[in-house]
This record gives C-alpha cells, sequence and structure tokens, in this order.
C-alpha cells in the first residue's frame, strides 16, 4: 500500500465541517482510526481509511468541491516542516522546488515533476489514484494548496496561470473560478500548471534563510527515515498504482524498478510475499473503486483493466474476492 498520511489532513476536515462529537465518528465510520487516535499529534492514517474518510468528508457535507474549499483554507503550517520550508524560501519558484522534492512527505499519492517552458514554469501532476470523487479531492486540495504557496508571499492573485486538469469537468465544475485563479482546462492528457517566471521570481517578504535551512534539514531527515523503511513490496505497489490499466509481468516491474525479475522475485520472498499477490491485490482494488462509481459496468472496468476478455476478468474477481462483481456489488 502507499505511504500513510498525516493524521492532520483529517483533523482539519474536522474544522472545516465544523463536527461535534457524533460528526467525528460519522467521519470515521467505516475506518479503522478511532477518534482518539485521530487527535493524537503525530498519528498516521493509512491509504484505504484516508480514502473512507475523505467518501465520509463528501457525504457530510453535501459539497462536492470541498476539496478546493480545504485547500485554499490550509494553513502552511498544516504541512509540517515541508509547509515551514515553503513558507520561508525566497521566492515562489524556490517554494515549489521544496513540494516537488518533500511532497511525498505529505500527500504520498501524487508526484510532481517540474519543468521550464519559455516563460513559463510547468509544473505537471501524478496521480497513484484514479479521478474518482477522492481522487479530484485530493487533486484540487493539492493544487489550491499551491497557488496558495504562490500568492502568500506575493500577496495578491497570481495572474496568466494556466490550469490544466486530466479528468473531465466535474458537476462543481463552475466554483472552480471561486477557488482558483488562472484559465482552467477540463480533459487534458495531464494535470499540468503553467505558471509565469516573472511571478514565481518575486522577492518573499516572508523569506527567513535560517528558518528555511532548518526546515529543510528536518524535511531531508524525514525523507531519509522514509526510504529507510520502504520495503520492496511498497516499491512494487507504487510502480502498479501508477500504471493503471496495465497487466504487467514481474519482468516490467523490475525493470521499472532497475532489477532483474530474480532480484525482485529474492527480494519479495525475504518479506514473505510474491509478485501475483501483489498484483491481484492491486488488480483487485482498482476493480472495486471502478465497480462502486456510477456509470461503470463490468465490461467497462475489464477494459479499464486492461483486461481485453470479460470472462477473464470475472473469473479474476472471483479468485480475488470469492464473489461475482454484481454479487460483490450487491454486498458492499
Amino acid at each position: 500500500m502507499p505511504p500513510d498520511f498525516p493524521a492532520t489532513y483529517s483533523r482539519m476536515l474536522v474544522r472545516e465541517l465544523r463536527l461535534d462529537e457524533a460528526g467525528v465518528l460519522r467521519l470515521l465510520a467505516g475506518s479503522a482510526v478511532t477518534a482518539r487516535q485521530l487527535f493524537q499529534l503525530d498519528a498516521l492514517i493509512s491509504a484505504p481509511d484516508q480514502y473512507r474518510i475523505i467518501l465520509n468528508a463528501l457525504a457530510l457535507s453535501g459539497n462536492p468541491a470541498l476539496g478546493l474549499q480545504v485547500g485554499c483554507h490550509m494553513p502552511l503550517s498544516a504541512h509540517g516542516a515541508m509547509g515551514v520550508a515553503a513558507s520561508s524560501a525566497p521566492t515562489p519558484r524556490l517554494a515549489l522546488d521544496v513540494l516537488e522534492h518533500f511532497g511525498i512527505l505529505r500527500l504520498p499519492v501524487v508526484t510532481m515533476s517540474r519543468a521550464i517552458d519559455g516563460h513559463h514554469l510547468q509544473l505537471t501532476l501524478f496521480s497513484d489514484i484514479p479521478y474518482d470523487p477522492v481522487g479530484i479531492f485530493l487533486m484540487e486540495a493539492l493544487i489550491a494548496s499551491i497557488f496558495w504557496v504562490i500568492e502568500q508571499p506575493l500577496g495578491r492573485a497570481v495572474t496568466g496561470a494556466e490550469i490544466g486538469l486530466g479528468y473531465n469537468a466535474p458537476v462543481h465544475a463552475a466554483h472552480y473560478a471561486e477557488f482558483l485563479h488562472g484559465q482552467v482546462v477540463f480533459g487534458q492528457e495531464q494535470t499540468c500548471l503553467r505558471l509565469p517566471l516573472t511571478e514565481l521570481d518575486t522577492s518573499n517578504p516572508f523569506a527567513d534563510p535560517e528558518v528555511h535551512a532548518g526546515a529543510i534539514r528536518q524535511c531531508e531527515r524525514q525523507r531519509a527515515s522514509l526510504e529507510t523503511r520502504e520495503t520492496w513490496r511498497t516499491r512494487v505497489e507504487r510502480v502498479l498504482q501508477q500504471h493503471p490499466g496495465q497487466l504487467w509481468t514481474i519482468t516490467e516491474v523490475a525493470a521499472a524498478l532497475h532489477l532483474s525479475a530474480r532480484s525482485l522475485t529474492r527480494h519479495l520472498a525475504a518479506e514473505q510475499c510474491v509478485y501475483q499477490q501483489l498484483l491481484d491485490g492491486e488488480l483487485c482494488r482498482q476493480a472495486q473503486l471502478h465497480l462502486e462509481l456510477p456509470g461503470h459496468t463490468v465490461a467497462s472496468v475489464a477494459a479499464t483493466l486492461g483486461y481485453q476478455d470479460v470472462s477473464a476478468f470475472r473469473r479474476a474477481f472471483k479468485r480475488w474476492t470469492g464473489q461475482t462483481p454484481q454479487d460483490w456489488l450487491m454486498t458492499c
């Protein structure tokens, strides 16, 4: 599974939704997280539990634009040392460097890649999960937070930004203009922000070299600790999650990890797991997520996962869950 999420973000949902004790229990319903665990300072929440909590938050709020709202209201301090490093950076461009390099510490299902394109910085955002309601919520919250990072030192809205989104216009598309300052285009091949360098190279009046350097050192220690803890199982799962719709062989995954299939098999065996188990687990997770979404059929989910034969997908699903896709839907 992906790395865990800081509980800070779920506590932000409690604050944003103004939940009382009963509301907190409804927010956590269906997850393994208790109210006591949620409010522990350095608590972590697993990816499946975070997914469920976000779904619950969307249902409780009745607001499909909740991700945009949360991202705009989230203080940089909520991002821990990474937020401190970004807010004290000399320029917004260097603040984005911090987000790209250390984003995995706070939002482990999204990676960022920067490139200079003429007079613009192009920031591409890659999501490890599909653009279902939770995936869209996370991307909206992230993009809104990125604009907050840029606009805080500017003291105004950024001008000339272009926002390409790798998903079709959601039902609340008309609300994007309330939260994001830039030209928004849906249905793009990738989610990508194009930001004028003239805006990004503006001096940050809140810059503090000493605070920035200390926060960077703390982020580097946290990242080193995360990489030390990372297992081969986690690395394989990340590759599979980053390439949905592909039935990868162990040889293909091993090549992506820069080692041989034999070496990968040995590493996984040392962790008491086998590749087929991980592949089945990820395909099952993706299948269940898609089946729960309106508009999907068994045939469309099979195609989304890379199966050319629907009957082969049905057999695989029954092997994973003990049920046919239709029976599973009736009991979920």
